[in-house]
């Protein structure tokens, strides 16, 4: 993006820039998160604070910036050009989730005060922009999911409302669900549907909670009026008529179906389509499907356990770059060679599943494909890359914005499809899952576009296509036919011209010497570049340019007859656009079998690049084994990180992982800092959800129940831009875990208590240790520093302790990263400084200040066991005196007082 080029001055007089001046300064204040762009026709400007962030994004420089003054007034302002504005709007919109206002004038309007918003654009509202953001160059690579939310609050009781827009895959969806103070629910909902922006009725009293836990999760926020979430009922009704695709012989009425009954999410799904505006494009119109969100379908993640895992990358990594790969489990598991399958895959990773049969079916068809080798490459290697992104052709479709080589390309799939079905039949030996979830499927969706396979073959002239024209069968009328006849005839005098003058030159004609065509130039001629000597200092020829391919060049009657043959180009695509337009119009009839087939290949994408990624592992991937019920479960035989594996000069060590809920449910991970407790605990995670998704495992063996959560605490920043320091987002995050966790969970917690002083960080991360272990007892990994909480295990049976192993000899320390029974003593904190190269100076006085720590806790400790020993002695003493015969054997007030602090 750097190397883009600002166009130079804006093209107008003093009195039209103090014009333009006042009236951006009357437009007022805006969100820093908003851009406003001026539509010139022939190039685009920003203004402002607008024009300095520009500068500094777009370009990287503030010397593009120039300034308007007249008079005293002064306004900065960046020029930028048709593919300056398209890079822009990808940046904003796609990468930093900002928002676009676009202005233009009319063509009547002259004045440089008369602008106004033409459209706008945000993350979750890209119709406007749908042209600019995919092209056939930059697909739907990203999702631009759209929630909306109404609360209602009775007595004690917070229901929530949430509809649920993806324009992309033409889905919407609601949901009503009662949550807590700390909208845990919602939080979860938000992992599983990834919205890209949020609508709220307003940002005060209960919606600024909402907004703090948008902001947290990176979604944009966006007020509406209230009264768009409370619309009547009967108008939501009408617009969803409007859009949904009802199936065959289902009463075209909205109000049969269940969903509309939830009045409060469909309040908020009236919210939602209000602001996309979508009845007012017809291409919309019978497009969309309606369902429930079904939280519980889905494993439960939390933001915490998102970031603990690493489970996508972080922003700006390219998808090409090796780091991409190793950085987070999407890049892992991402080998997916369409842009459906790599959203699907995306989808997958925030959606582990609790359904064991899904699940299961996933791991046989991987499977299949691992034991297959042969068909996992031809699939991988050969046929999913060369499919296109349906849905992006589809789209153009249902917008009519088609041309006939999108036609073409959707063409092209149903000719490239039965190919992958013939590899999966003939290699299939008896793969049910295969057969169900993919083949026939496939199949099925095949079937019911045959007729748009005959429609295409009856019209789009394919000839033509393998030159690079798309154009309507000239038999398919008879003014078509006419012009076709005279195209053919200006080519064939091309044609003859260039034996003229491949004989002229010395050159074999379709050989050394070629007839192409470019958009640039037309149709020309090319040689090669060491026969550029043939045609050089004759003037018959003019060279056009000189490329890697050869040198183009072109004659005065070549350059007339590639005119005439232009025009006549130019009148037969005239002439056949009412028979696209008729085309356009029958195509958009199957949009259903296409959207069906669309996730299908998805589907299947998904899983190859599964199969792939545990094959190529450095040690292949295991599968493992999932139990449908009964008591939980979890043994990971030597697992490793997926991630840190694949790191170049990396030797993993890998460790088991046994949980039992009848024996251990909890382990305390003690160990020296660098020592890989945390990599452990985050493989353990990992592992889990890979299984969950589908994927194989990096284990040699894996046996599991199936979890109801994944709750992850590891690390933590000051969040300044949310007014959060490290202790509170710390609290924040395992207050959830605690509220959320049962006896079919996974936690993972490091290093919890940091942020606050040693003796109470000491005790709420006990305390947090001991709930999880007797109250939820869920399977729980907790690594810690502070060596009391081992204690915990003399006091709870289903708790034990481990540590990493690391071996001092004089002054070195190895760290061995292996896992091992016991507790480790110290945490090695000044050898790892010394690791790090402290200076000695500064060494020698930690070492010091340790040295006295150490002994003036043992000095207390000391004194506290002499004073414990003679309160025992005078308890004793006591004791002895009563008559053990006694009826009224009782202490004195003062050896009880003695005997409860022994006690204590």
């Amino acid at each position: 993006m750097s190397t883009l080029k600002p166009l130079q001055c804006l093209n107008l007089d003093k009195p039209q820039q103090r014009t333009f001046i006042e009236f951006y300064r009357s437009l007022g204040e805006k969100a820093s998160t908003t851009v406003r762009i001026f539509d010139r026709t022939d190039y685009y400007s920003c203004h402002g604070e607008d024009a300095t962030f520009v500068a500094k994004t777009l370009f990287k420089s503030t010397n593009v910036i120039k300034i308007m003054e007249v008079d005293d007034q002064q306004l900065p302002y960046v020029s930028l050009s048709k593919n300056n504005f398209e890079a822009l709007i990808r940046d904003l919109l796609l990468v930093r989730n900002y928002r676009i206002e676009v202005y233009t004038k009319s063509a009547k309007k002259k004045l440089e005060n008369e602008w106004s918003i033409q459209y706008k654009g945000s993350p979750g509202n890209l119709a406007h922009f749908d042209d600019v953001l995919f092209n056939n160059n930059n697909e739907m690579v990203n999702g631009s999911a759209l929630i909306a939310l109404h609360l209602r609050q009775e007595s004690k009781q917070r229901t929530l409302g949430l509809g649920f827009i993806e324009v992309n895959e033409r889905r919407m969806a609601v949901i009503e669900f009662v949550d807590d103070d700390f909208y845990t629910e919602l939080e979860a909902l938000i992992v599983v549907t990834s919205p890209k922006e949020c609508l709220l009725p307003s940002v005060t009293a209960e919606y600024e909670r909402v907004q703090q836990i948008m902001k947290r999760n990176n979604v944009i926020v966006t007020t509406r009026k209230v009264k768009e979430f409370t619309m009547d009922k009967v108008d939501i009704v009408g617009n969803l008529n409007k859009l949904l695709r009802f199936r065959d012989g289902q009463q075209q009425n909205a109000n049969t179906i269940p969903e509309v009954s939830k009045t409060l999410a469909i309040g908020a799904l009236g919210a939602a389509l209000n602001y996309l505006e979508l009845t007012q494009e017809p291409g919309n119109h019978g497009q969309f499907r309606l369902e429930s969100l079904d939280i519980n379908r889905f494993v439960h993640l939390d933001a915490a356990a998102v970031s603990a895992l690493n489970l996508f990358p972080k922003p700006g990594i390219s998808t090409k770059s090796k780091a991409y790969h190793w950085q987070s489990v999407l890049g892992v598991l991402d080998r997916c060679r369409t842009p459906q399958g790599h959203r699907l895959m995306a989808q997958w990773i925030k959606q582990p599943l609790r359904d064991y049969e899904i699940i299961k079916e996933r791991h046989d068809i991987v499977e299949f494909l691992i034991s297959n080798p042969t068909v996992q490459s031809e699939l991988y290697d050969n046929h999913l890359k060369k499919l296109p992104d349906i849905m992006f052709v589809l789209k153009r479709l249902l917008r009519r914005k088609a041309s006939l080589q999108d036609i073409f390309r959707l063409y092209q799939v149903i000719l490239r499809v039965p190919r992958i079905l013939t590899i999966l039949e003939s290699n299939d030996a008896g793969s049910v899952a295969v057969h169900n979830n993919i083949y026939n499927p496939i199949k099925d969706s095949l079937s019911d576009l045959k007729l748009f396979k005959s429609m295409v073959e009856q019209i789009i002239d394919l000839e033509a296509v393998e030159h690079g024209e798309y154009l309507v069968k000239a038999d398919f009328d008879s003014q078509l036919k006419k012009q076709k006849e005279e195209m053919d005839e200006v080519y064939s005098k091309m044609k003859r011209h260039l034996s003229g003058v491949a004989k002229d030159i010395g050159l074999e004609a379709g050989s050394s010497i070629k007839l192409e065509f470019v958009s640039q130039h037309g149709y020309h001629f090319r040689i090669t570049l060491k026969d550029e000597t043939l045609i050089r200092k004759n003037n018959s020829y003019r060279i056009l340019d000189a490329v890697k391919g050869g040198v183009r060049f072109t004659t005065t009657k070549l350059q007339d007859y590639s005119e005439s043959f232009a025009a006549l180009k130019t009148g037969y695509e005239e002439q056949q656009q009412t028979i696209v337009s008729e085309v356009i119009r029958v195509a958009i009839g199957y949009a259903e079998p296409w959207t069906m087939l669309n996730s299908q290949v998805a589907y299947l994408d998904c899983l190859v690049s599964f199969a792939v990624s545990a094959s190529t592992a450095p040690i292949p991937y295991v599968r493992p084994k999932m139990h449908r019920e009964g008591s939980s479960v979890l043994k990971l035989s030597q697992v490793r990180h997926p991630c840190l594996e694949l790191q170049e000069d990396v030797n993993y060590i890998a460790n088991d992982a046994m949980f039992d809920a009848n024996e251990t449910s909890t382990y305390i991970i003690t160990g020296p800092n660098m020592g890989g407790k945390s990599t452990y605990i985050r493989s353990v995670g990992v592992t889990v959800l890979m299984a969950h998704i589908g994927s194989f495992v990096p284990c040699e063996s894996a046996e599991m129940s199936i979890f109801d959560c994944i709750l992850g605490r590891v690390g933590a920043d000051d969040n300044f831009t949310k007014g959060l320091s490290t202790f509170m987002v710390e609290m924040i995050e395992t207050a959830g875990i605690i509220r959320r966790a049962t006896e079919k969970s996974l936690v993972i917690i490091d290093e919890l208590g940091r942020g606050t002083s040693t003796y109470e960080g000491c005790g709420i991360a006990w305390s947090i240790a001991e709930w999880l272990a007797k109250e939820s007892k869920c399977f729980t990994l907790f690594a810690t520093h502070f060596q009391e909480i081992t204690d915990l295990a003399a006091y709870v049976p289903n708790v034990k302790n481990c540590h990493m192993e690391a071996i001092v000899d004089g002054e070195r320390l190895t760290l061995l990263y292996q896992v091992k029974p016991g507790v480790m003593e110290k945490s090695f904190g000044i050898q790892v400084a010394k690791l790090a190269n402290f200076p000695d100076g500064v060494i020698k006085l930690a070492q010091k200040f340790y040295n006295e720590c150490e002994d003036h806790r043992g000095a207390i400790k000391e004194k506290q066991d002499a004073d414990g020993l003679n309160l025992l002695q005078k308890c004793l003493a006591e004791i002895d005196e009563f008559d053990s015969n006694s009826d009224n054997f009782a202490l004195t007030p003062e050896a009880m007082k003695n005997l409860q602090f022994l006690i204590n």
